[in-house]
């Protein structure tokens, strides 16, 4: 097993060529299959590639790309398991643990021998320290050594299914995609439930929201199925409301600022 790393700039490309298309929706290859997608909420190149460039602009990284292919000798036959467990192991042990990184794996079938290709914004969701990039050539020899010794493929088939972090979502899944959908929603100043609704629902994810007399009572989501109560993504229905507010009375200054400088310009002027 052997990976090559490099890093980038702009997701759209990346993502898209992961998903077997370029930018414009031409198809490049006959299949890619989605192996793993961590923290976005998206499942298409474009929503893919749109919230991790977003998660990125909230940082000074300018490179915040980071794409690995990792390939198996002709001979070796890695399951599918095999190849999520190996991409999961491969971005913990690069300083990327899935739970704090946007992770995204695609497995192409172009060429002889199983590969697939690991993008990973190197933005973490908290906010911290981007990924180091430093001797990635080194890490790369190491970390697959590793990995091939840990794992032993022919061992890895009887792996738990429960043990795989994988595309489907359980209950903590859907509220971490939940939290983080609300979470850029507001980052981009929705002040109203609706906002916070239609921006939410453009990733796939039904809101329901009840309101009285102008404030935000109860709130509850559905993520591919997964029922989630308001509370247990991270924002109370009185959580939410408080931050709309805020938002709100930012937008309000923002349009009163302008109006401000254009009375004061003609005395800038004498």
């Amino acid at each position: 097993m052997i990976a090559k790393t490099s890093i980038g700039s702009d997701f759209s490309g990346a993502i898209h060529y992961g998903a077997g298309y370029t930018v414009e929706g031409k198809e490049i290859m006959n299949k890619a299959d989605l192996l793993i997608a961590h923290n976005v909420v998206s499942r298409d190149p474009k929503g893919i590639a749109a919230e991790m460039q977003q998660e990125a602009s909230y940082s000074r990284c300018k490179t915040p790309v980071w794409h690995s292919s990792i390939s198996w000798k002709p001979e070796e036959k890695p399951t599918r398991e095999q190849m999520i467990e190996t991409a999961n192991r491969y971005c913990q042990k690069m300083g990327a643990d899935p739970k704090d990184h946007q992770v995204v794996v695609y497995e192409h079938h172009d060429k002889p021998h199983q590969h697939i290709h690991v993008y990973i914004n190197r933005v973490p969701t908290d906010g911290g320290k981007a990924l180091e990039t430093s001797h990635n050539y080194a890490r790369n020899v190491r970390i697959c050594k590793e990995i091939t010794e840990e794992l032993g493929f022919a061992k890895l088939e009887k792996l738990e299914e429960g043990k795989l972090r994988h595309v489907a979502v359980n209950q903590q899944d859907a509220q971490k995609m939940i939290n983080l959908a609300i979470k850029a929603a507001l980052k981009e100043k929705s002040g109203t439930p609706d906002e916070i609704e239609r921006r939410l629902k453009e990733k796939g994810i039904e809101c329901k929201y009840k309101v009285e007399e102008g404030k935000l009572k109860y709130s509850s989501y559905s993520y591919q199925g997964v029922p989630i109560k308001g509370q247990d993504v991270g924002f109370t229905a009185k959580q939410l409301q408080a931050r709309l507010e805020k938002n709100q009375q930012h937008i309000e200054q923002q349009f009163k600022q302008p109006q401000h400088e254009q009375k004061r310009r003609p005395w800038l002027g004498h």
